[in-house]
């Protein structure tokens, strides 16, 4: 099958699969996915290439009131989308909400009560909306005192709490 093919069905399935209108009046964390192959992921945490498997640590270690919305990033078409059975993986993953790529982030970091990234910048972005974030690499933001690094994936759910209980400041 072409690639163009491939990428059509792919983002048919998306924009059929993923919330566009997502509700955000309930407790939530924030997971924006990283284009799979990219620089940070490979190079920055080579450890934690399976997003898949980071969202399965990531709802596992939640408080029981809170749900995981993970947004495919709006640059996934540059690498054809992921395959439909990568996105199925993630629906059926028990408390988390596939995000469509059009939901402005601005609306998800104003509401969420925290941030994951693997080794990208939105852990930075969201301090601008005073959100803590949990990273699981060293990146160049991560003297700030509301950014936590996974450092053992089992003190995950410590983490998460600690996280949860940081006041962010902008100073």
């Amino acid at each position: 099958v072409s690639t163009r093919l491939k990428t059509k069905q792919r983002k048919k399935f998306l924009n059929n699969n993923s919330l566009k209108n997502p509700n955000l009046d309930s407790p939530f964390v924030y997971f924006p996915l990283h284009v799979d192959m990219e620089r940070p992921l490979l190079i920055g945490a080579p450890f934690y290439t399976n997003q898949i498997e980071i969202i399965r640590h990531i709802v596992k270690s939640l408080p029981v009131n809170y749900r995981l919305l993970v947004k495919e990033s709006p640059a996934g078409h540059t690498r054809s989308w992921r395959t439909i059975n990568d996105y199925k993986k993630i629906i059926d993953i028990p408390n988390v909400t596939l995000i469509h790529p059009s939901v402005p982030a601005k609306e998800l970091f104003e509401k969420c009560s925290l941030v994951f990234t693997v080794a990208g910048t939105s852990g930075f972005e969201a301090s601008f909306y005073e959100k803590p974030t949990i990273v699981f690499s060293d990146v160049a933001y991560i003297d700030m005192p509301s950014v936590f690094r996974v450092t053992e994936i089992e003190k995950l759910p410590e983490l998460i709490n600690t996280a949860l209980d940081t006041k962010v400041s902008l100073n």
